[in-house]
């Protein structure tokens, strides 16, 4: 960690809302972060725009490094978040599943439970979609 930022400053929300543009060329709005580590500061953010809809999403270089050769990239299009979340599966659910994420703000903003959405049949769907890539 640098000496810039320590544990105590970083504030860590799963709901983002930007006061000013980003580096993407995306029209973001808000950034919902479904995964960070605050020892590595790796992380992946979904970006959405000012409707909540996905411009795409945006991982750490350490964890792009993590990925088949094939796949690096900085910026992930909306429908390759299956990828993702297969990929980082165990992380992602690890972090939203945490004292860092609400339960009910999961729910408000998903309409479904934490529970439901990293269910079996959930993960299920995801592998199929990555079949449509």
């Amino acid at each position: 960690m640098s000496k810039k930022t320590s544990q105590r400053d970083l504030q860590i929300t799963f709901i983002h809302q930007f006061k000013r543009a980003t580096r993407s060329e995306w029209p973001d709005k808000f950034r919902l972060c479904w995964y960070f580590n605050t020892e590595t500061l790796d992380y992946i953010y979904e970006h959405k725009d000012e409707k909540f809809v996905t411009n795409g999403f945006v991982l750490s270089d350490a964890l792009n490094k993590r990925l088949p050769e094939e796949f690096r990239k900085k910026y992930f299009e909306p429908h390759e978040r299956c990828l993702l979340f297969l990929i980082f599966e165990l992380q992602i659910v690890d972090f939203i599943n945490s004292d860092k994420v609400d339960d009910a703000e999961f729910e408000n903003v998903f309409g479904v439970t934490k529970t439901r959405y990293f269910s079996d049949e959930a993960i299920n769907e995801w592998t199929e979609q990555i079949d449509l890539l």
